[in-house]
């Protein structure tokens, strides 16, 4: 069988890595990463990183590509889950549009880039990674923040380096918090006081001062 035929049955994938195309061609080695890249720049393969792929057809078939860039957000850095300001644009509480998929893992930062978008990577201590939920999306189970925890995330590490937070720095954020329910609102302050750290466990009462939900 030729070799690009045997590269015709990773279509039904939604990724895949190296040792999968190795034990798919027989090919190893130099031999191995000279076709890759070959199939890379005739569009057969689409390189999501380095090491991790998924086929044209595979993704060009897709109804809805945005569940799938979703559900690939997890698996570049994984564990991980969707968080920062991409939850909080989804939920009209940052106000400015965002055009990359913003995650919270537990290694270290790391931002990606490829024919797809923008995937960025922060940290946060094991404690708190918490707060998301796996859902179902088009056949995707994706791995994505409450709207709370997102928020959370947000001004743990936007805020991480001052030693007082005030009112007027929360203002300035421009955050839309109108949606917050009593319940968001109790979510986000447990998350608060499980960092253990005195400025954010005063967050809350800052933060949603004059809110009436």
């Amino acid at each position: 069988m030729k070799q690009i035929q045997k590269i015709n049955q990773l279509e039904t994938l939604s990724y895949f890595g190296v040792d999968t195309i190795s034990q798919i061609t027989d090919l190893e080695g130099n031999n191995l990463y000279k076709n890759i890249t070959r199939w890379v720049k005739q569009g057969r393969l689409m390189q999501l990183k380095k090491g991790l792929y998924t086929t044209n057809r595979y993704y060009n078939q897709l109804t809805t590509k945005n569940s799938y860039l979703e559900f690939i957000s997890n698996k570049l850095r994984y564990p991980s889950y969707l968080s920062l300001e991409y939850v909080l644009t989804k939920n009209q509480v940052l106000t400015e549009s965002v055009f990359v998929y913003t995650s919270i893992s537990q290694k270290t930062t790391r931002s990606y880039t490829n024919n797809f978008g923008t995937f960025t990577y922060r940290t946060i201590s094991n404690a708190l990674f918490t707060g998301f939920t796996i859902i179902q999306k088009e056949g995707f189970a994706i791995a994505i923040a409450t709207k709370a925890k997102a928020l959370f995330d947000y001004l743990y590490l936007k805020l991480y380096r001052e030693a007082l937070i005030t009112q007027q720095m929360l203002v300035e954020l421009r955050l839309n918090l109108d949606e917050f329910t009593a319940a968001d609102i109790q979510n986000f302050s447990n998350f608060c006081g499980l960092s253990g750290i005195k400025k954010y466990k005063k967050l809350p009462k800052l933060l949603f001062a004059n809110h009436d939900n």
